[in-house]
């Protein structure tokens, strides 16, 4: 089990005299006080700052999932941190122009939603404390950001079963401390968040002295370097400067790993439970498997463990309560479980060359298949879903030659199975947007038909160059930037109001890309998603 052998962690425990001599640390945060601009945080820079969370998530998670070695070598604290984080962003924008509390309180609910793995499940719990603390202030500034530095160490630790240092909530506990002494000592919000940046930083760097598997691999914490990258891209937005962090080269090859075979798997589920407490389903759990995690906002639990047994877990939720949704991921590198553990009469499966969005297809309760890793065929298609247990299967794809092979099957499966006419990865992003595992699919079939009707979409095919959705080239480029906005030019932006962008594995940092449109259309909001595509390097959809 893990969390046999625990030690607490203080990065900055104080001198028991009254008295006692600053350390270098604490002087340069004191040197930092006055220098650094005022700042609170109300709801536009709350908006905004979650906004730089998530490109700089977006940005690292390739290299995060790389570094994945603890607890286990699963690869996906990047994505994890990712999509928990555009959930809550996402959440924040639909009750914009509400209050602080309001878009605060929405984060941290569509976080524990979106929450997977270790690390998803503690970012929620930062930004529950977020919302926790807004509940008492107008504002946040530097009080009562160290506040919800200190909620958030002690919602993460008591989230954990078995709290483990050398991770994220290493970091948590550092720049809580820290966090508190820089409020007590009068600095403002920046000083708090260049403080912050460097105890995140320094935390990072000491988590192999608590974790053997660390020091072997010759990495560091991946959950603790994003926590990490958040606090840089807050202390960036604050100082108005220029991230520190840059994302780590992905190594051509993995990050060495047990020799051992990784069996088991990781599972994720949303459950309703009326009355049996949280600490009781965790102790329960404990009898199946570890890197337990159970986190609840009222009577939805978020629960997360590694189990050998998966379907002893499900039979013991269903028990406590009625499972919402499920995703079983098997450490073996198999492709994510969504099992049909409640009646359904329909599904929706999600044809795609974007392994993000077929990660992100699994989380909202879909049925996945990537479609760019060995070549599918309608016969092989058809035999997918003729096994899915379910009355009506409704396919979202994302290319002609999906949409191609869907039509094949569903003239063998019809009346079973519909096919909707999505032929791009944004818009492919753009749908899924409105699926919800706890709505009935025909009203959000309805809805997806609706909007596909209104989107415009264009794909950049190379680095330099760009092609509508007709047969248009539209011109050759020196750079991405130059090339984006004269394919968004194609379609009318001046009376867009979002404008979604699936990012390839070819592209580097989107944020010229994203500066760059702003710049030429300032009334756009801009939803960035990392697909991960092998090609094109950019998809756009503008509503």
């Amino acid at each position: 089990m893990l969390g046999t052998s625990v030690r607490e962690l203080s990065l900055t425990q104080p001198l028991e005299e009254e008295e006692r001599p600053m350390s270098e640390q604490e002087k340069d945060e004191t040197a930092m006080i006055s220098q650094a601009p005022a700042l609170v945080w109300d709801e536009a820079t709350f908006l905004a700052a979650l906004d730089a969370a998530v490109t700089a998530l977006g940005d690292h998670a390739a290299s995060l999932d790389a570094l994945n070695v603890f607890p286990v070598a699963d690869g996906d604290t990047g994505t994890n941190l990712l999509l928990t984080a555009r959930a809550a962003l996402r959440a924040a924008r639909n009750v914009a122009g509400e209050g602080l509390p309001a878009v605060t309180e929405a984060a941290a609910r569509a976080a524990l939603r979106a929450a997977h793995g270790n690390s998803g499940v503690i970012l929620s719990q930062v930004f529950r404390a977020l919302a926790e603390t807004t509940r008492e202030h107008t504002v946040l500034d530097a009080f009562a950001f160290s506040d919800a530095l200190t909620r958030a160490d002690a919602l993460a630790r008591r989230a954990l079963l078995h709290p483990i240092e050398g991770t994220m909530i290493t970091v948590l506990r550092a720049v809580a401390e820290t966090a508190v002494r820089v409020a007590e000592t009068g600095g403002t919000l920046a000083d708090l968040f260049l403080a912050v940046r460097r105890a995140a930083v320094a935390a990072v760097a000491r988590t192999p002295e608590f974790l053997t598997v660390l020091r072997e691999r010759g990495v560091v914490d991946s959950g603790a370097q994003g926590l990490a990258v958040i606090f840089d891209a807050w202390t960036a937005l604050a100082c108005g400067e220029e991230m520190e962090l840059r994302p780590l080269p992905v190594p051509s090859k993995p990050v060495p790993r047990s020799d051992k075979p990784t069996t088991g798997y990781c599972l994720n589920a949303l459950l309703y439970c009326d009355g049996t407490p949280r600490e009781r389903i965790a102790q329960e759990l404990a009898r199946y498997g570890e890197s337990i995690e159970v986190i609840g906002d009222g009577d939805l639990l978020r629960v997360h463990l590694h189990t050998t047994m998966p379907d002893t877990v499900q039979g013991f939720l269903r028990h406590v309560g009625q499972i919402r949704s499920i995703i079983i991921d098997s450490f073996s590198g198999e492709p994510a479980v969504v099992p049909l553990t409640e009646p359904r009469q329909s599904i929706l499966v999600v044809l795609s060359a974007a392994p993000g969005i077929v990660t992100l297809a699994h989380r909202l309760g879909a049925y996945g298949i990537t479609t760019n890793r060995k070549p599918l065929s309608a016969s092989s298609l058809m035999s997918h879903l003729a096994k899915l247990p379910v009355e009506q299967i409704v396919v979202l794809p994302s290319s002609d030659t999906d949409v191609e092979m869907a039509q094949q099957a569903a003239r063998t499966l019809h009346p079973r199975l519909a096919v909707l006419p999505v032929r791009s990865l944004a818009a492919q992003l753009v749908a899924l947007s409105f699926l919800d595992p706890e709505r009935d699919l025909d009203e959000t079939v309805r809805e997806i038909q609706a909007v596909l009707a209104r989107l415009r979409t264009v794909d950049i095919l190379a680095s330099t160059t760009g092609r509508d959705g007709g047969d248009n080239v539209l011109g050759r480029m020196t750079s991405l930037p130059a090339v984006a906005l004269q394919a968004l030019s194609s379609l009318d932006p001046e009376d867009a109001e979002l404008c979604s962008i699936v990012i390839g594995e070819t592209v580097g940092r989107i944020e010229p890309v994203r500066q760059a449109i702003l710049e030429r259309w300032p009334h756009l909001q801009i939803e960035l998603f990392w697909g991960h595509q092998p090609a094109p390097p950019l998809s756009i959809a503008l509503e």
